[in-house]
């Protein structure tokens, strides 16, 4: 990986100098050196994991590039994925075929042998296409010693197959906030400590599954209004009076309220921030799978919802619109920008175009407004289309 020396020793030292405690009766027993390296649990770990698997990741990459493994592929100009790699959790891609098979396990059995790490098969599913004959299937599990599975339900705690009722998809993000309540006793706590509870804990289970998919409304007013229950103190059996709605209450504090999240509001501001990935990096590997599969040919703000959309995309469409509000050019050389369609103008008050196709094209971009000479504003022609009021 082309690291220095110092770097490389410093490495091994801290491999080879570490030591472990146990308490036995409260008390620390005499350190115990490990023979077989770091074991699980070991804060440096997890570092040494990521540099093993990058190597992992060379190695796949170098045989896609030689076409002996041939990747997924969304859409006719999006890039090929042979592999994605998630902390210990891989994902292979790769043409169902004995061939390919093979060259997949040459390759973790040179990774067995490089890092004395060991691929745990009885973990390991291959999932096929429709396409793939029984036959086929068969061969290619017993050649690799895994099973197959028709589809994945769930990947890293995230439903993959969506039907029409996202309400019962969601449903295990509400049971989770519902035993987390059910285990705290109210009556022991303090309004202080219920606060903490539910800022700190209860809200920010659906975080990550709310910064992938959007929650349909039904779901989000159900965690609040469990929220709001364990807020007033209702029983089990009995209900007690809620003097203010949720929706005060998730006001900030200066403005009467308690600070607490609207679900649906932070929902789109999570999503938001996929939006804005998608508009400032279209060469990421997320922009450009997106790009080639729902607009190819134009850029994020433009794209349109299309045709059979998975819900992933549906979620982040469903959030444009806050970062429409919110977003404005900043103005460079002004040639991305449009005069007449984009949001440059500094304040709202200035409108009013003038005949704009009879002076420029209607699809003119700012740099049109810029003399190329100078570098500077070309007043006349900006005072002649837009309309500034004098104040």
């Amino acid at each position: 990986m082309g690291f220095p020396d110092s770097f490389v020793g410093l490495i091994l030292r801290c491999i080879s100098s570490v030591s472990y405690q146990i308490l036995i009766n409260g008390q620390p027993s005499k350190p115990i050196s490990p023979e077989r390296g770091l074991r699980k649990g070991d804060p440096l770990s997890p570092y040494l994991f990521i540099l093993c698997a990058d190597v992992l990741s060379g190695l796949l990459s170098k045989e896609a590039k030689l076409n002996k493994i041939h990747g997924i592929q969304v859409a006719r100009k999006a890039p090929k994925i042979s592999h994605l790699l998630f902390a210990d959790d891989s994902l292979l891609f790769a043409r169902a075929n004995i061939v390919e098979a093979e060259k997949i396990l040459q390759i973790l059995h040179s990774y067995q042998l490089a890092s004395g790490q060991v691929v745990n098969l009885d973990k390991s599913e291959a999932s096929f296409s429709r396409n793939v004959l029984e036959e086929e299937k068969e061969m290619i599990c017993n050649k690799m010693n895994v099973k197959t599975v028709m589809s994945h339900t769930r990947y890293l705690g995230l439903p993959v197959v969506f039907g029409r009722s996202k309400k019962e998809i969601f449903s295990f993000v509400i049971d989770r906030v519902w035993k987390k309540l059910k285990g705290w006793k109210e009556k022991f706590l303090s309004r202080a400590g219920k606060e903490v509870l539910i800022k700190a804990v209860a809200q920010a289970i659906p975080s990550y599954i709310m910064s992938c998919y959007k929650l349909q409304e039904g779901c989000c007013n159900e965690i609040e209004g469990l929220l709001s229950k364990f807020w007033w103190g209702a029983k089990e059996g009995g209900r007690k009076i809620h003097w203010m709605s949720w929706e005060r209450l998730s006001k900030a504090k200066i403005k009467g309220g308690m600070g607490f999240r609207g679900f649906s509001d932070f929902n789109k501001a999570l999503l938001g921030k996929h939006c804005w990935r998608l508009i400032t990096g279209e060469e990421t590997l997320m922009g450009k799978i997106f790009k080639s599969r729902y607009h190819p040919r134009g850029s994020f703000m433009e794209a349109k919802l299309g045709f059979s959309p998975s819900y992933a995309w549906r979620s982040i469409m469903s959030a444009r619109e806050v970062v429409e509000k919110g977003r404005k050019w900043r103005i460079g050389n002004g040639e991305k920008v449009r005069i007449w369609k984009d949001n440059w103008l500094p304040r709202r008050g200035i409108s009013g175009v003038q005949n704009p196709t009879r002076i420029l094209q209607q699809d003119a971009c700012v740099s049109a407004l810029i003399d190329q000479d100078t570098k500077q504003w070309n007043r006349d022609l900006i005072f002649s289309i837009i309309n500034i009021p004098l104040s």
